[in-house]
């Protein structure tokens, strides 16, 4: 890419970005799909829309030079939604000053995905097979799309995760997984003032669980908890008779996730309230994204053309998850954050360094043309 294609790029960022898609927006996010699919007309490149497995969400978009390879070399994956409810960017005008541009999504991840295109134009693309997956409803941890990204994952030698760069630049090496249950506590519900002891609150039962699970958090082997009230009670003279929380779990190894289900049945197991009693769902169970077999050629590789190009290369290991979690989970090599630097993520002051868009599309372009000898 050529600093001259730049002005190109970032008009077609800001008609993008002009384009409001929160997750939950179908019309906003087809939207986007329709610009995609007109960019991509425009390469030569097909595209199939993919449907998901709930209609809460619009459907995610393939785009690829062979829709129906048994194998591609590079599976590139990123997302067209954004977290800002509709009616958010008439407070945020796509803006290009000192060197940044300010926009609603400009760089999660609407700058990544638009990058792909720009990267797949200087491929020779009669030597390659490659997909783009352009997901729907990423900010939602993609519930309903975890088996088709997985679909396309296992038939790629390899997946790009197209995520921004940290703010200083750092490529994301390996991501925490997580495990997320939703807990609810039945009690027994009393008037709070003429009998409290004929009362269980299910809330203080639930307090205690959050207290408990506090103490948790080991940073030296890598797992934290989180929890969240979502229901606590009905009116402040009733003792609970029920109360929600969603406890979710950050993590490294794989040990981890015998501790953590030990813990919650030693905690549920043992009510601090007697009578209490509880249950607990399972919402999301996705495993960390480290590969210490192919991650450090990888990287290897990505340093050697940092090297090459003058171009400081750096690496980060990451708690958040992407979808890089999920096509890692199917067994293929994964990189991520190989989109522009940026900074502000989901808040209205979220930007792009311009200057970074040139050098990272360089710096992937070049890996892959020796990843593959081109």
């Amino acid at each position: 890419m050529e600093t001259k294609a730049l002005d190109t790029f970032l008009a077609e960022l800001k008609e993008i970005t002009d384009i409001e898609s929160p997750a939950n927006s179908l019309e906003g996010v087809n939207k986007v799909a329709d610009w995609f699919i007109h960019k991509a007309d425009k390469l030569g490149l097909a595209h199939k829309r993919l449907p998901m497995t709930s209609d809460k969400v619009a459907e995610s978009l393939l785009i690829s030079n062979d829709l129906n390879a048994s194998q591609y070399d590079i599976l590139f994956i990123a997302h067209m939604d954004t977290v800002f409810p509709v009616g958010s960017g008439k407070d945020v005008p796509f803006t290009f000053k000192d060197g940044k541009v300010n926009a609603l999504g400009v760089i999660d991840d609407k700058s990544g995905a638009l990058l792909t295109f720009y990267i797949l134009q200087e491929l020779d693309l009669s030597k390659l097979k490659v997909a783009v997956y352009l997901n729907s409803h990423e900010e939602l941890g993609s519930p309903y799309a975890k088996e088709s990204i997985r679909e396309y994952a296992r038939k790629s030698k390899y997946c790009f995760v197209m995520e921004p760069a940290r703010e200083d630049g750092s490529m994301v090496a390996t991501r925490k997984g997580v495990i997320t249950y939703d807990i609810e506590f039945h009690g027994v519900p009393a008037h709070a003032g003429n009998n409290p002891e004929r009362g269980r609150s299910a809330l203080v039962e639930a307090a205690n669980f959050i207290v408990e699970f506090s103490k948790l958090n080991d940073y030296d082997i890598g797992h934290t908890f989180n929890c969240v009230m979502t229901n606590g009670g009905t009116a402040h003279n009733v003792i609970a008779d029920y109360a929600k929380l969603t406890i979710e779990m950050r993590y490294r190894l794989p040990s981890s996730t015998e501790y953590f289900e030990a813990q919650l049945q030693r905690v549920l197991g043992n009510p601090f309230v007697e009578g209490v009693t509880s249950t607990k769902t399972l919402v999301n169970d996705e495993a960390p994204m480290i590969d210490e077999v192919n991650l450090p050629k990888i990287k290897a590789l990505f340093d050697e053309v940092g090297q090459e190009m003058q171009t400081e290369v750096k690496w980060i290991d990451a708690g958040g998850l992407s979808d890089g979690n999920i096509a890692a989970s199917a067994g293929c090599p994964t990189i991520d954050g190989l989109g522009p630097t940026g900074g502000n993520m989901h808040a209205k002051t979220e930007y792009l360094v311009v200057d970074s868009i040139v050098p990272k599309c360089n710096l992937v372009l070049r890996v892959i043309n020796k990843l593959f000898a081109l």
